[in-house]
């Protein structure tokens, strides 16, 4: 159905009254069969007829207005219903029916589409139960990487002409390390996340800088709420068995909303490389052949459970807790060739405890504090027999132990002329402390027992002005003081975000932000590990941080097609490679810093659909590497490739009674580069077949990985200098996922109509 939206009217709000307070009117709009209407216009008047606010309904019916006479007149508008009009007092409006319009159409059958995407305060939110409605994911990491612009290499998500991705939970800073996020997002079903905000450039209030995703969760809605949950489980099936499953509760209510999620995961991986290299030494080529083998399984468990106490509608008190511990995770590496042949055994348990409490206020104060504690210990039982039959075997024992704290308070005015003012502080303490002995005499000048105190302090101060209907910038400016060990750093880090909306239909968005990008506390431990009797893990006490600093321009056409291009440019950049060392025959996985890396990037996400039938997203990327390093040991670098990355997401609708859909999807990479590596073109194709039933409460779905084997060689080569090397890595990712969801209680309150009394008593 094709929407009317009021946009002059919600853009040019500006002084409002001095009887407006800093609460809020909320409430739902329907139709007469109690569905939520969508895309509603709720205008918020005095009595007098004075504008004050306007808002639009979500995919539930749902309105918020952020201000709160004393009495006030809502006037709710829609294309397709008569206009309505009612007076009232309080936070609270209730439910407003709709009628549709009586129109004479004969034959003639409009439809339309709710928009993708919506630029709010220069964030891009996606209505997510809209977005995956056609999109067979099972868990919110899944949801999320459904958005436009995202994409997943390596297990880590990035942003198309950003790079490196922050992850954000509720909007609120957290201690949790992005991987800790992660796996607490893959534990977490799809239907708990109502929406998620993708930034280029997040604002400094959420303690985060560069692109993020903020992804929020449901919480209560007038007229729904008490106990629902969802219970889930899936069988994995690739070289040997897996399963996880779990279940999740939440409670909410006008003045307390209560989650509760658990959820076990027991997991086998494998992975092989095959490694070739002309290895030269004081002169002396080397023909190296190594082939290794690895396979783990390990079981974790991940809980949840926190709550949010409402004082009133706007003073907000939130507490949480999150574990996430793996009490047994195996790992054997094996390893063969004509220069090792050895044996990896590890064993490891690790623990994480995250505690968040943070407070929200009706004058715009949030403050807050987050603490996370992290522990791995883990044994190595390692064997080798080198290409001269020497024999080496040693058992060694190491430890990680990380806390870390968070502290913060942000400050949000509201001012004249459609002025925001935004200040705040943060500051951050992590005390590592890194332990690795072996047990042979002979080798304890490789033990290692390092402590690292870091410190972040930070201040920061910003706005957000609109200065015409079509015309917005928000801009701030962080300053940090950094110490860690002997390294101390001050810091500005500016950030700006300008918008023009022209109509809803033509949006266009400029970026700019910068970051900086430490080293993780394990590898300035400088610890050496031992992969085999070739290849080693070398850590790096002298790694510097790396600055980045992004630019972006993005076109938004009617709220769903996205065209972008930005530029990525990160001085003193790091990532591991590896490295023939010329003095000795073994090849060395390590960080150095380079000169520095840039990216010009050029990014295109095209929705598709033909009928209720076919529902498709193709998103398109080029992107221009340049990685130069002219102090990389005895082999410098300067490379530039031209890289082109596609994904290609078809949801096939195959029967609507019962409800059966299909999912093909597919990505593909060409040629590439990192640092010094020349990475093979690689592609994947995935599919999966869901059916839901009981009123679509219940689901099962059959999904199938990586169907051509496409993903199982990643194929890297070097050639620069003496460094000569092949290394084809398999991830043996092919499987077969079979998996059960159904989804219980919640309610919606239904329209009462009142009993006419006006004729009773005296």
């Amino acid at each position: 159905m094709k929407k009317y939206f009021l946009t002059g009217i919600l853009l040019a709000a500006g002084f409002l009254s001095e009887t407006v307070t800093a609460q809020t009117v909320s409430g739902k709009v329907t139709d007469p069969a109690q569905h939520p209407v969508d895309g509603a216009t709720v205008v918020l008047q005095m009595p007098d007829s004075t504008f004050i606010d306007a808002a639009i309904t979500d995919s539930t019916g749902v309105f918020t207005l952020n201000h709160q006479p004393e009495r006030y007149r809502l006037v709710f508008q829609h294309i397709l219903y008569d206009t309505v009009e009612k007076e009232g007092t309080g936070s609270n409006a209730g439910v407003t029916v709709m009628k549709e319009k009586d129109y004479a159409l004969g034959e003639v059958v409009v439809k339309g589409e709710r928009p993708l995407v919506k630029v709010e305060s220069g964030r891009l939110t996606y209505d997510m139960p809209q977005l995956t409605a056609n999109k067979l994911v099972t868990n919110a990491y899944e949801a999320v990487r459904q958005l436009p612009g995202i994409i997943e290499q390596n297990d880590v998500l990035t942003l198309a002409g950003a790079g490196s991705l922050s992850l954000i939970l509720n909007g609120k800073p957290s201690s949790m390390s992005y991987e800790q996020l992660a796996a607490l997002l893959k534990s977490m079903p799809a239907s708990r996340v109502e929406r998620a905000e993708v930034m280029y450039s997040a604002p400094p209030q959420y303690h985060v800088r560069g692109a993020a995703v903020n992804i929020v969760l449901k919480g209560y809605k007038p007229g729904e709420g008490g106990l629902q949950g969802e219970v889930n489980a899936n069988y994995i099936q690739t070289d040997e068995a897996g399963a996880n499953g779990g279940l999740t509760l939440a409670f909410t209510s006008p003045k307390l909303d209560v989650e509760f999620m658990y959820s076990i995961d027991d997991r086998y991986s494998r992975q092989s490389m095959e490694f070739a290299a002309l290895h030269t030494v004081d002169g002396e080529v080397h023909d190296i052949r190594l082939y290794t083998d690895g396979a783990g399984r390990s079981v974790s468990h991940t809980l949840r459970t926190g709550g949010t106490y409402k004082f009133d509608g706007e003073n907000l008190l939130s507490l949480s807790y999150t574990t996430d511990f793996t009490p047994d995770d195996t790992n054997l590496l094996q390893a063969g060739g004509n220069v090792s042949n050895s044996t990896n055994d590890q064993q490891s348990k690790n623990q994480m405890h995250n505690v968040a409490l943070s407070y929200a206020s009706g004058f715009g104060l949030k403050a807050g504090a987050d603490y996370t504690y992290y522990s791995d210990k883990s044994t190595q039982d390692f064997a080798d027999t080198d290409g001269n039959g020497e024999k080496t075997a040693f058992v060694s024992d190491s430890e990680q132990r990380i806390d870390r704290w968070k502290l913060y308070a942000d400050q949000s005015h509201a001012l004249p002329e459609d002025w925001t003012l935004n200040y705040g502080i943060s500051f951050t303490y992590v005390n590592d402390r890194n332990t690795q002995y072996y047990n042979l005499p002979e080798m304890s000048q490789e033990n290692t027992n390092s402590r690292i105190d870091e410190y972040t302090y930070n201040i920061y101060a910003g706005f957000d002005k609109s200065f015409s209907p079509q015309w917005s910038l928000s801009a701030s400016a962080a300053l940090e003081y950094y110490r860690m060990t002997d390294y101390k750093k001050w810091a500005v880090y500016p950030t700006m975000q300008l918008s023009y909306v022209h109509s809803p239909s033509h949006i266009l968005q400029l970026s700019f932000s910068s970051d900086k990008t430490y080293p993780d506390y394990w590898t300035l431990s400088g610890s050496r590990g031992y992969l085999n009797g070739y290849q080693e893990s070398v850590g790096n006490v002298s790694l510097k941080p790396y600055a980045d600093y992004n630019t972006a321009l993005a076109y938004i056409l009617k709220s769903k097609y996205i065209f972008q291009i930005s530029y990525d440019y990160q001085p003193d950049y790091f990532m591991q490679m590896v490295y023939l060392d010329s003095r000795r025959l073994k090849s060395v996985f390590n960080y150095q810093n380079w000169d520095y890396q840039s990216q010009l990037v050029f990014t295109a996400v095209i929705p598709l659909k033909a009928g209720g039938w076919w529902d498709s997203q193709l998103s398109l990327n080029a992107q221009l590497v340049h990685a130069k390093a002219s102090r990389y040991y005895d082999a410098p670098f300067d490379k530039k490739q031209w890289t082109g990355i596609g994904s290609w997401t078809n949801t096939f609708t195959l029967c609507k009674q019962p409800n059966i859909k299909m999912e093909i999807s597919a990505f593909g990479q060409t040629k590439a580069i990192q640092g010094s590596y020349e990475i093979q073109p690689v592609g994947i194709v995935d599919a999966a077949l869901r059916y839901t039933f009981a009123g679509d409460k219940a689901m099962v779905q059959i999904e199938g990985e990586d169907l051509f084997n496409g993903n199982n060689q990643l194929r890297t080569r070097v050639r620069n200098g003496a460094q000569h090397l092949n290394m084809d890595v398999a991830n043996h990712r092919r499987g077969l996922t079979v998996s059960f969801s159904y989804k219980f209680g919640g309610y919606k309150k239904k329209e009462m109509k009142e009993v006419d009394t006006s004729r009773f008593g005296v």
